[in-house]
């Protein structure tokens, strides 16, 4: 009896370490409003284990936000998930696919549900995400109007015909005159905003480098997520002080919009070199002295202050 409960125990524990927890992403740059899909593969395994705190809003974590003063976590919604159950090798794979939208401009950790998990809690490895809105066209409208008219039948009299005219042109210019105050005031506001976010971008954008130069995440073991955070940083601050988007460009298609821009050559230089540094390292998984960190963030407040109108400083 000892020998066969021993054999039994040897294949379970066998099974245990023979299992991992695998996270995949199909894009790591999404667009605000589009679906992504987020999947979590166990291998040798039959079926997916329970969550323990079900719903409708997936867990993230907020990385940065694009206005760099925004420190609300967007919602991120479970549009859907399914099970899936396929072969591998000799064995099995279970994989629980997430279809998600997130409603706001950001970078997040999408650390996601914990999971009862052979009689512990467990969570996936977390996913990295940079959300980012369409690019807006000059000369297009805000908004989408599609109009629709009743085919009226020609059984009434002139005089009917001469009144339902005059209302339904008067009932357009009511509509075209609202419209145009609705685009004046819109326009209006977002103006005082831009302004209001243009007097207190350099203290902002200052204030959150300090911030995450205390957390010192390199020495956690969470290098790829600060200089997730560092790029982004960068990408928001060069987005917001000359009107272009940084934020889903890669570094190619930077130096085409700082050559656009009438900057000192030093300066881009300087700039270039930051954004190199910063994505390059990003993917990187040796150890960064602290030393090259710090030089990292006095290139980045020297660029600050260099780009900041004399208006604006504090």
């Amino acid at each position: 009896m000892k020998v066969y409960l021993n054999i039994i125990l040897l294949i379970i524990c066998f099974q245990s370490f023979g299992q991992s927890l695998d996270t995949y992403i199909s894009d790591s740059e999404v667009r605000v409003g589009d679906i992504f899909e987020l999947k979590y593969v166990i291998t040798n395994a039959d079926k997916f284990p329970v969550s323990n705190d079900k719903g409708t809003i997936f867990p993230s974590v907020l990385l940065t936000s694009d206005t760099v003063q925004n420190k609300s976590i967007p919602s991120v919604d479970v549009v859907s998930f399914s099970d899936s159950l396929s072969p591998l090798n000799e064995s099995l794979q279970v994989t629980r696919t997430y279809q998600l939208i997130v409603w706001d401009s950001c970078a997040l950790s999408l650390i996601g549900f914990e999971y009862k998990y052979f009689d512990s809690i467990v969570r996936f490895p977390p996913a990295y995400v940079n959300v980012s809105y369409y690019n807006t066209k000059e000369g297009i409208d805000l908004v989408d109007i599609k109009e629709r008219f009743h085919n009226w039948k020609n059984t009434n009299t002139e005089n009917k015909k001469t009144s339902n005219t005059n209302w339904l042109l008067l009932i357009l210019g009511i509509l075209l005159f609202t419209l145009i105050v609705l685009y004046i005031f819109i326009r209006k506001i977002k103006h005082n905003k831009l302004e209001k976010n243009k007097k207190s971008l350099q203290e902002a954008t200052l204030e959150q480098m300090n911030k995450l130069q205390k957390e010192e995440l390199w020495k956690k073991e969470l290098l790829k997520e600060h200089f997730v955070r560092f790029s982004h940083l960068l990408r928001s601050y060069l987005t917001s002080r000359y009107g272009v988007s940084f934020l889903d460009k890669t570094t190619q298609q930077s130096i085409f919009l700082l050559d656009s821009l009438s900057l000192d050559e030093a300066l881009k230089n300087k700039i270039l070199q930051l954004l190199k540094s910063s994505d390059l390292v990003k993917f990187a998984d040796s150890n960064i002295e602290d030393k090259y960190i710090s030089f990292l963030f006095e290139d980045f407040t020297s660029i600050v202050i260099q780009t900041t109108p004399i208006m604006e400083e504090p």
